[in-house]
């Protein structure tokens, strides 16, 4: 995989308050803060190390930018399909900015000289940014590779990555392909570089995305289990939990939570899938095949809970009607991620939650 250096924007530090203000807004007002002078251009063409301390753990990988004939070649894989509506939104948003303000998040699998490289380089030289964002809390660090140094690590990538994996950006990889082609061959502007993240497997992780669903009035939550043991084996659990191992789900209805258990003949139904994945079997069987619940993206009685924010929050949502059903699902694997996308298949909608995040504005790409 050949990645590109460029010349970062970035904030400037000396005239932010506020971090979580700043972040939290960037987002919407990027045009109105660049044009006030809150961000830095780079002097030279660099790669970067992005460095993410959160719980006393560090995460590591590199920011630069990929060819986005790249995602068109497949050498980017994808796992989920994008909605026409939010590509249209993304699109104006870039055109408005004339910048990417988020990487794309894609991750590989672990390779150790390009660990061993990305530390040394860090040895080398202290961060040129630093910000802490106190929810969580989460420090983000940035390292300044210059493009002679870089030689190594982009050679490492050339000939040891021959793909990465989207974690997060599956609309701005889309949007960046429709504006390469939209740019034809013009010189105004270069579309053809998509700003990304790069993070080894195992400086990222997974976890879990749960799901609150508002059920139909007229079904009695009594007739609701009784219809959900045709699909899995119910077990009373004492406390609010997540489920620990693959095929198991928990289930929180008022102030009770009960551990489900696929039956049998349910998974039997998916051996034949890439991965039989517990967020596809219950978006099949219960949320669609009971519930009538086509499509999870787009149905407003289905609320999305990131795993970070643990079961207490599902409940939290559950018990804001008496109405509503939570589910916690044990969280897709890597290897599942790898399978499921090589074979050109596509992951549940909202079924996975990566963190360490991307934040917005932390660094840019101008167009």
């Amino acid at each position: 995989m050949k990645i590109y250096p460029f010349e970062a924007i970035y904030p400037n530090d000396d005239l932010i308050a506020s971090s979580d203000s700043f972040f939290g807004t960037v987002r919407d007002d990027y045009s109105e803060y660049y044009k006030n002078g809150f961000f830095r251009h780079a002097d030279e063409s660099a790669y970067y190390i992005m460095e993410i301390t959160m719980d006393n753990k560090v995460h590591s990988g590199i920011v630069v930018c990929l060819n986005v004939e790249d995602y068109t070649k497949g050498k980017i894989v994808k796992h989920e399909q994008t909605i026409a509506s939010s590509e249209q939104s993304m699109l104006k948003i870039i055109l408005q900015r004339g910048a990417m303000v988020k990487p794309v998040l894609l991750c590989h699998p672990v390779i150790k000289e390009i660990a061993k490289e990305i530390e040394k380089q860090k040895k080398k030289r202290e961060p040129f940014l630093q910000f802490t964002i106190a929810a969580g809390p989460q420090q983000y660090a940035l390292y300044q590779i210059p493009e002679a140094e870089g030689a190594e690590l982009a050679k490492l990538y050339k000939t040891m990555v021959p793909k990465l994996y989207i974690a997060d950006g599956h609309h701005r990889c889309s949007t960046a392909e429709k504006l390469n082609k939209l740019q034809g061959g013009k010189t105004d502007h270069d579309y053809s570089l998509i700003l990304s993240a790069l993070f080894p497997f195992d400086q990222l992780d997974i976890l879990d995305y749960n799901k609150v669903v508002q059920l139909p009035y007229h079904l009695k939550l009594t007739r609701f289990v009784a219809e959900i043991s045709r699909f899995c084996d119910i077990e009373l659990l004492v406390r609010p939990d997540k489920p620990d191992r693959k095929h198991d789900l928990t289930m929180c209805i008022q102030d009770e939570w009960y551990l489900l258990r696929w039956k049998p003949e349910i998974l039997k139904k998916y051996k034949k899938t890439a991965a039989m994945l517990d967020a596809d079997i219950l978006d099949i069987e219960i949320l669609e095949g009971l519930l009538g619940i086509a499509d999870v993206r787009t149905d407003n009685r289905v609320q999305h809970i990131s795993g970070n924010l643990g079961p207490g929050k599902v409940e939290e949502k559950v018990r804001a009607s008496d109405h509503h059903v939570g589910f916690c699902i044990y969280p897709v694997q890597f290897n599942e991620l790898v399978k499921v996308s090589d074979t050109g298949g596509t992951l549940p909608p909202k079924s996975t939650w990566f963190e360490p995040r991307m934040i917005n504005g932390f660094v840019v790409k101008s167009y």
